[in-house]
């Protein structure tokens, strides 16, 4: 019967690109028990939820529904109670998806980085070497992926019900290179109307406005978000977070404020200038326009600890950390935000050219064997 299960995983990917729901479901249903005797249910599980996260066959509560109960024995895992209402049939879409649930998934994915583990939220789980993934952060980003990926399918049903093909009709991918573009473009687009991203981005940015205050420092979420963003499908949370560099740059107050005229430009001597207040004085009437440019480019620790943190400072470690993680996808997207921006003819600042180089200066490194990227971005 072992033997059986790569045949069934094969058949099961072969239903899922054919699109038809009907039969993957009653396969799930009638032979999904024979997945109790896979050595690594729950990897197998997030490897389909992720390659096939934009499949529309996935998209329907019932169909994903039946793919996490042949794979998961919720006795061994540690899922939100969400996740064990949508298994028990209590809940079929992912209005639940608000900020204090987002905000428990970022503290949760933050003490296991932080090796912070406590006692555990279900005492009778079996002890951790004798789990499927005993590393603790591995195990709690794989469960919280196939939670968001989950919540992800039932985000897009209403919309997938249109785009599913006739399973008789043969054909059903893009066939040409526009074609795969155009998917792409709606696949970004449906990503974009998912509001983790933007929930994930505010939670992170702006700790105040969380439901319950988090328990570890700032920097600690914010490279928790670097490392999820990358273990999820790129369009989901890595892109955006990479796009959301427009609005910065553009709406943020802090980098519309012209340094002052020079003859020549100076890091240094930017940074010794550079200084903020409140009102105008008499010795110097600019004062209160100009822009504190160490408050900005500071390291975000310090700004914290001096009561100076800002949105700008604190959106640079963010995407920082994602990148630092991050793919070539992450850096095409990057570098198409920053085109975007150069070819919009809003950019009114030298602080917004100081910020843009800010954020490609410290991750050029990571393109030296990717010459064409390289020098788009610069």
């Amino acid at each position: 019967m072992v033997r059986l299960l790569p045949v069934l995983e094969f058949a099961l990917g072969r239903m899922v690109e054919a699109e038809d729901r009907s039969l993957l479901r009653d396969v799930l249903d009638r032979m999904g028990i024979l997945y109790r005797l896979h050595q690594v249910p729950l990897t197998t599980l997030m490897n389909t939820l992720f390659v096939y996260f934009n499949a529309p066959t996935l998209h329907d509560a019932a169909v994903v529904r039946s793919l996490n109960r042949a794979l998961l024995d919720m006795s061994q895992q540690n899922f939100s109670p969400e996740f064990a209402r949508f298994m028990a049939g209590e809940l079929n879409d992912c209005a639940h998806v608000d900020a204090r649930y987002v905000s428990r998934i970022i503290e949760r994915i933050a003490r296991v980085v932080m090796r912070h583990l406590g006692p555990a939220d279900k005492p009778d789980l079996p002890e951790i070497h004798y789990r499927e993934i005993p590393n603790p952060i591995l195990l709690a980003l794989t469960e919280c992926v196939v939670e968001l990926l989950t919540w992800w399918c039932l985000h897009c049903a209403p919309a997938s019900a249109a785009r599913l093909h006739d399973p008789d009709a043969g054909g059903p991918l893009p066939a040409t290179e526009a074609e795969f573009r155009a998917e792409e473009q709606q696949r970004r687009a449906r990503a974009a109307a998912w509001p983790l991203a933007q929930l994930w981005l505010e939670l992170t940015m702006e700790p105040e406005r969380r439901p319950e205050p988090g328990a570890y420092a700032g920097a600690t979420y914010i490279h928790s978000t670097g490392v999820l963003a990358n273990v999820l499908p790129d369009e989901l949370l890595a892109f955006p977070i990479v796009q959301h560099l427009a609005r910065i740059v553009l709406e943020e107050p802090e980098l519309k404020t012209v340094s002052g005229p020079k003859r020549y430009f100076s890091f240094v001597e930017f940074a010794r200038t550079a200084r903020f207040s409140a009102t105008a004085s008499d010795d110097d009437p600019g004062a209160a326009t100009r822009f504190a440019a160490t408050a900005v480019f500071n390291s975000f620790e310090q700004n914290r600890k001096h009561a100076m943190a800002n949105r700008p400072n604190t959106y640079l470690t963010l995407l920082h950390s994602v990148l630092h993680y991050g793919g070539i996808a992450t850096f095409a997207t990057l570098s198409e935000t920053i085109h975007a921006l150069a070819a919009g003819g809003e950019l009114c600042s030298d602080t917004q050219l100081l910020y843009l180089c800010a954020t490609a200066g410290p991750i050029l490194y990571r393109l030296v064997a990717h010459e064409a990227l390289y020098v788009q971005i610069l």
